[in-house]
This record gives C-alpha cells, structure tokens and sequence, in this order.
C-alpha cells in the first residue's frame, strides 16, 4: 500500500510519451533521489518497477538564450527580478525492468498512464525483484538504501563463477574478503592463490574500531576464521611441493623454457614412459628416456643436451617432492591460502598454480574432495590474454567445466585488459568497483550484460567500498556499500 505523502513525482509525456520500456516522471519540489534507484508505479493489478537511468533539472526563466544574455550584458541579476525559484523543476528518466503481479514477475509490456504517480521502490518489492534471500550472502547494504541488506545465493555465485575488478584501492580485495567470510560461515571450503600474501590476517578478528562499530549496527561482531597457509617449495623452502609425475607435458615445457623442437622431443619421450605403464616418473627417469628417444628419432645433439641440461636444472629449485595431498588443501569451513609472495621466478609461479587447480579439479572429479571455490588473485598474471600459459589452460578448463563437478572459480584483477576473455566469459557475476583507465572500462563493456550505459560511466566514480554488482547473483545491476569485514584486512582498509 502507498502512502499518501511518498510519493517521488507523476508521470509525464509533455517531452517524451511513456512506453512500456521507458517513462519519465516530475519530482517533487522536496525529493532527492539519485540515479540507480529503483521505483515502482502501481497501475491496476500490476506494479512496473524501474530504475531512474537519468536525472535532468529545468527553469523556464532560463531557457531562452537571448533573455540571459541581455540581462548579463546589462548587469542585471535575473535572480532579483523574476522568481526563478518557482521556476525550476526536476524530471528523472525511468528504464522499466519488470512488472509485479503479487508475486510474479513478468516481463515489462505496459506502459504507464500520464499522471500515475511515482514511489520509490518498497523493500519487499526489491527483494523479490533482485532475488534477495535470507539465507543469503551478506554483502552489504543498498547504496541510497541502507536498509535494504543485500543478500545473494551463494549456489549461483560459486557454481557460475565470478570476477572481482577494481582499480588499485578500489575497495577489492577486502570484496573478496567479505565474499570469503560469507561462505566460510556456511561451511564452504575456500581455495585463495595469494601472490601478494595479504590474506594471512584472516585467522585474527578486525581491530579497527571504526569497522566494529558499523559491524554492531548491522548487528554483525568480529571473529576471526580457520585458515592455513601453504607455501611453495622454492630453494629450500617452503611446504608445499609438486609431485614431478603429475605434470604434464605442457607444464614441463613452460617450466624449462623449451623451443618447439625440445617440446617434440620431450613429448615423445614423455608418451614413451607412459605408454610403457610408468606411473612415477621422476626428473631422473626422464633424462634417460629422452637420450634414448633422441638417438631413435635422430635429434639434433645440440636439442638434446639442451633440454637434458635444463631438466636438470629444474631439479636444482627444489619445488619436486611427493606432491600435496588434495584432502589436506580442502576441508569445509576452512580457508586454505597458497601464498605466492615469496620470491619466485614468474614462470614457476605460474606451473605452481595451473599444477595445483589441476590437482584440485581432478580430485574433485573423483569425489574425493567436497565442493569449493578457488580464488585466484592477480588472475591477469596466471590467465594472460597475449601469452599461452599452463596456468591459463587450467583456469580455463574449471571456467567451462567447473560448474559440472563443484568446483567454482572466482577472479580478481586491476588489469582487466590483461586477462583472458574467455576466462571472464564464463564469469556468471561481476563485482565492479571502481574502474578508471579507459582501455579496462572498453575492454569490460561487452561483459556487463544488461548494464545500461549509464551504469557503465559511473563506474570511474564509484567511492571506495562500493561494488557494482551484475550478473547471475542478482537479476538486475545493483550498487552495494560492502560491509564491513569480520576478520581483519591485510591490505588498505575501505
């Protein structure tokens, strides 16, 4: 029921006739409302719900040139002569998205009456619209609409995948903080390739204070998570190392650096041992089955001697051992961080993560491990759009194939030209904070789905902390103030 009173304004067609897609309405004198909300029109049994795309003010005292200009070149001030107070007045552009009737919705296909007024749109009517559940994720409030608590299924956003993009101290990775903290709470297991290690302070509740209080309004406290850390095995260090029979032949290439040529070769003596029913192959074993190769199939020396001499290399970085056991990297509730900051060669970093998330997708396969969500940060790094990397062919592998077996994919990026296009194609869900170079916005467009244009330019002005989100999650875009994190943050704080 609309009270008499609430109303944001009435329907207009003095400039533009309503549509069924379309309508604009006139505010009233004393209303403030902000581009991106959402407002519903009641028109018989039917509700239209719309968001305002475009907000434009007038004054009839100022709409003829000449009469401006000849009282600024006589020095007169128009202010004191004509009331233009009483002369100004504000229309506010609707884009029609849905049409409620109780509690179906139904694509738009009235339009509204001239002289229909015009609320903003009632908590209940947004949750159904927006699919908002109780038992959701809670990520956040509405932005204009604190109290409207933004609340996504977690099934849609972790089977269907997602990417977080954000320029630098935009506010994403505490997002993906938030994100992670959400499903932990309902026993989900979370996989983060860490490259910056900024994510060990999840174990530790927020101390800032600031975050504490907002957290108690929303009736929400601080805590602190499971989480254990894995390391790589990198000269002499670390506690996470991979088992070199495990690796395909890709991954060895890229890991040694190989031309086409020593690619063949190593193919060859790769399908050499496992034809021959080899399952432990070791860096050893290899070396003697490529001379044996080379001299059969008549290799140079020169190929020869050089990849023996950089598999042997390989040996020296110390990151070959019994491998990792998959069950130990994923258990429900708990956050499993594979921190990458140490200082390791790109390309070794790169065979580390595509190894893992392939040994966590075909364990999941198996169903040997439950259901989970890997996040892979930096992701531009590990699935580049220009360079063909073990790590990309994985990634790209759980983007299409993933949802099939449980395992869910998030990405996060600054430099969203860098990454792969297919890998953010299969991205069910975007979480867009603020995007400011040119090139990243150009490059995203084509993925934001039922995005006006409007939404599109707001993005380089996005504060920090608010997240655009569009996609599968919600059914329309919407803008959300992100909470405030339980756990404390390691990097800025929003």
């Amino acid at each position: 029921m609309h009270l008499k009173g609430n109303e944001l304004g009435i329907v207009v067609s003095h400039r533009k006739p309503p549509t069924h897609l379309s309508f604009i309405f006139q505010l009233n004198d004393d209303i403030d409302v902000k581009v991106g909300e959402f407002v519903e029109v009641p028109i018989g049994k039917y509700v239209l719900v719309g968001r305002i795309v475009l907000i434009t003010a007038y004054n009839e005292y100022l709409e003829n040139p000449e009469f401006i200009r000849d009282h600024m070149q006589r020095g007169l001030s128009i202010s004191a002569r004509f009331p233009i107070d009483i002369g100004r007045w504000r229309a506010a552009k609707v884009e029609i998205i849905a049409m409620f009737s109780g509690d179906r919705i139904h694509p738009p296909n009235i339009p509204p009456e001239p002289g229909e007024m015009v609320y903003r749109a009632g908590t209940e009517v947004l949750r159904k619209l927006l699919g908002i559940r109780e038992d959701g994720l809670f990520l956040g409030t509405m932005y204009g609409n604190s109290d409207l608590k933004v609340k996504i299924n977690p099934e849609s956003l972790v089977r269907l995948h997602f990417a977080v993009f954000g320029t630098t101290g935009s506010g994403k990775s505490y997002t993906v903080g938030v994100l992670v903290e959400e499903l932990l709470e309902k026993n989900f297991p979370v996989v983060i390739i860490d490259p910056h290690g900024e994510y060990f302070t999840f174990r530790e509740k927020n101390d800032d204070m600031s975050a504490v209080a907002k957290l108690s309004l929303l009736g929400l406290t601080t805590r602190g998570y499971p989480t254990q850390i894995f390391y790589p095995s990198y000269g002499g260090s670390g506690n996470l190392s991979l088992n070199f029979s495990q690796l395909n032949t890709d991954a060895i290439a890229e890991m040694a650096n190989l031309t086409p040529v020593m690619r063949d070769l190593l193919y060859l003596a790769m399908r050499n041992l496992r034809d021959s029913g080899i399952k432990k192959i070791t860096p050893d074993l290899l070396l003697s089955t490529v001379n044996e190769i080379a001299s059969k199939w008549g290799f140079y020396k020169k190929t020869t001697l050089t990849l023996s001499r950089n598999i042997s290399l390989l040996k020296e970085l110390g990151i070959f051992g019994t491998g990792f056991d998959p069950k130990e990297i994923v258990k429900p509730g708990q956050l499993t961080i594979i921190d990458l900051s140490g200082d390791i060669e790109e390309h070794i970093r790169r065979i580390f993560v595509g190894a893992i998330l392939q040994e966590l997708f075909n364990a999941r396969k198996k169903n040997l491990i439950p259901s989970l969500l890997v996040i892979v940060e930096e992701s531009h790094r590990f699935a580049p759009q220009e360079e063909d990397t073990y790590s990309k062919t994985v990634m790209r592998k759980i983007a299409r194939e993933g949802r099939k077996f449980g395992i869910g994919l998030g990405v996060v990026s600054q430099r969203i030209v860098g990454l792969d296009k297919d890998v953010i194609s299969q991205c069910g869900t975007k979480f867009i904070l603020r995007i400011d170079t040119k090139t990243d916005l150009d490059y995203l467009r084509p993925y934001l789905e039922i995005s006006s244009e409007e939404d599109a330019r707001r993005i380089p002005y996005l504060p920090t902390g608010v997240a655009m989100i569009t996609g599968r999650a919600t059914r329309y875009p919407i803008l959300i103030n992100v909470r405030p994190r339980k756990s404390k943050h390691g990097g800025s704080f929003i």
